[in-house]
């Protein structure tokens, strides 16, 4: 799946009011979640540091995907996690589960991973030897769970998509996933990331309810999501 179109559309989104856009950052891996700034909107008259700091979080994102595809593990192990994350970040960027659902199964992607890379790392001879088949049963397990739970796409209705607005929500779970101990944000704007997104969710649900996003109920929801997508960016480049 790829998000990078998602987010050149966030990005021009941005800079369209602003200032002329940069040609800078060099694209990513073709199937990054967080490939954010290939084009990167002025943000100040040192937009050279804005590069600089938002070109050095996108690359810790990409370590952080990387990871969450199993990079380093054996390689079938780490072809299950890769399949297993791509399904979730696409079946909640199509509408077809729940922020909620979608959170839940990222959090114990991150619980199977963590432990995965604890036995990698233990002495050969120290090994749990099932260990290895156990964790992909598991994975097998939570993403067949995942496709009878989805929705199939064909009954999406077409009217409540949101694919931008979704797939930023997927990129700033990610982002506040690794922020504590990977990017140096402090508990507060951690905070401030955290209920900013749960107001976007709160409102898209609500305009969701009935089956029926209006042009009006887009519209806004949209001036949520940009404005969202401002702080956060402004939080990120301090």
């Amino acid at each position: 799946m790829k998000l990078t179109a998602l987010f050149c559309s966030l990005v021009f989104t941005l800079g369209a009011a602003r200032a002329n856009s940069l040609s800078g950052v060099a694209d990513t891996h073709a199937n990054t979640l967080n490939n954010l700034i290939r084009r990167l909107p002025a943000l100040s008259l040192s937009y050279e540091d804005d590069l600089e700091k938002l070109s050095a979080i996108q690359e810790q994102l990409v370590l952080h995907e990387l990871r969450m595809r199993g990079e380093g593990l054996p390689s079938h192990i780490g072809a299950a996690f890769s399949v297993h994350y791509s399904a979730i970040l696409s079946a909640l960027v199509d509408d077809r589960i729940t922020e909620d659902y979608g959170r839940e199964l990222l959090s114990i992607h991150r619980q199977l991973l963590d432990r995965t890379y604890d036995w990698i790392r233990k002495p050969e001879q120290l090994r749990d030897e099932d260990f290895g088949v156990e964790v992909v049963d598991n994975l097998n397990h939570f993403l067949s769970e995942l496709q009878e739970k989805a929705a199939p796409l064909a009954e999406v209705p077409h009217s409540v998509r949101t694919p931008v607005i979704n797939g930023y929500q997927a990129w700033v779970g990610e982002l506040l996933a690794w922020g504590e101990y990977c990017c140096g944000l402090n508990p507060g704007e951690l905070s401030g990331i955290s209920h900013a997104l749960a107001e976007l969710e709160r409102f898209e649900g609500y305009y969701k309810e009935d089956g029926v996003l209006a042009n009006y109920e887009r519209e806004n929801l949209h001036g949520r999501f940009i404005k969202m997508t401002r702080k956060t960016i402004d939080i990120l480049r301090r």
